[in-house]
């Protein structure tokens, strides 16, 4: 009815057509549909602007513990499949590492990030049985047969292998981080400075593990500053992937992504193992 009538003519129709307890009713009847569309129509509230901090370990957190401290399940997402692949977070600053963090939401996190012991000691084990394994020959010469796996090593580690100082250790590491972890060993010849046949001298002390993770850039989430500190992606390159989807909507594969003009097949190879959509 109350899309014939109008107010004037609604209120005079109930007095001439019901009775007191049937007007009774309706009121009480549209009270309760006012009420249900001020609910309908009132925001929920996000439940990711309810943030509470907590003392946490990145490694064993679940689903429910990252949302309450604020994260999106996009988010979550990019975590649960870098520690699912086994990726550890070895120390605090680990975290920052993962492209789908901020630098602010790391910051506001810090103080509360709690590794396990369980985790730090393997990582110290590593580096223990790395330093082990270093023996001299006759010629005081470096022992050729030592494997440093390129993804858990550190520059202590890298300055084992012959024709690798302090300088060109830190680089290989630095250049990792920045990759968010090796997924080939030939990408160590793409460290600045390092001479070709230097690699090709400790190729044979060179491993990665099958089962090594990498930490994966969102796509369709990142923006171009984000996306443009991968080492593969140049800023007019992360420009036009922003501008491409903020024309045409999410990327939602490679051959979705290979429709931007700056990126070849080359880019699009080298980059693949670091992309989620």
């Amino acid at each position: 009815m109350a899309n014939f009538f109008n107010k004037t003519d609604y209120d005079s129709y109930t007095i001439q057509a019901f009775s007191l307890s049937e007007k009774a009713a309706i009121a009480s009847s549209d009270h309760q549909r006012a009420e249900s569309s001020m609910r309908m129509n009132t925001p929920t509230k996000d439940v990711h602007t309810e943030k509470s901090l907590f003392q946490f370990d990145p490694n064993t957190l679940d689903q429910k513990g990252w949302m309450k401290l604020g994260f999106t399940e996009k988010q979550v997402k990019v975590l649960h499949n870098f520690r699912d692949k086994g990726g550890k977070f070895y120390k605090k600053e680990d975290l920052a590492k993962i492209y789908s963090i901020s630098l602010a939401e790391y910051k506001r996190l810090e103080n509360f990030i709690a590794i396990s012991p369980t985790f730090t000691q393997k990582q110290t084990q590593d580096r223990l049985e790395n330093r082990a394994s270093i023996s001299n020959n006759d010629s005081g010469k470096k022992n050729l047969f030592i494997t440093i796996d390129i993804n858990t090593g550190d520059t202590t580690a890298f300055m084992i292998l012959k024709g690798i100082g302090s300088t060109l250790s830190k680089r290989i590491v630095k250049y990792r981080e920045s990759l968010g972890g090796f997924v080939s060993i030939e990408q160590i010849k793409e460290v600045y400075g390092l001479p070709s046949e230097t690699f090709e001298a400790i190729l044979p002390n060179l491993k990665i593990s099958p089962q090594a993770s990498v930490a994966k850039l969102d796509i369709n989430q990142l923006d171009v500053r984000s996306l443009s500190q991968h080492p593969y992606i140049s800023f007019k390159q992360a420009t036009a992937i922003v501008n491409y989807r903020n024309q045409h909507g999410r990327f939602q594969n490679l051959i979705d992504l290979k429709k931007v003009l700056l990126l070849d097949d080359d880019f699009l190879r080298k980059l693949a193992p670091y992309l989620t959509f």
